[in-house]
């Protein structure tokens, strides 16, 4: 294996691994965004119910 062999299967290497943390941060996100709604209605409802004295 020459070294230009290697360096075209290491590129190929760190490209598809570049494609990988891609797809987890969008995927990272989407989490993120679902959790800060998900918090912020739950902030909605308890802001909204009745609050009863202990």
């Amino acid at each position: 294996m020459t070294q230009e062999e290697k360096m075209d299967e290491l590129l190929t290497l760190v490209k598809g691994m570049k494609e990988q943390l891609d797809k987890q941060d969008e995927q990272i996100e989407y989490i993120v965004a679902r959790l800060n709604h998900m918090r912020d209605k739950a902030h909605e409802k308890r802001e909204s119910q009745t609050a009863w004295p202990k």
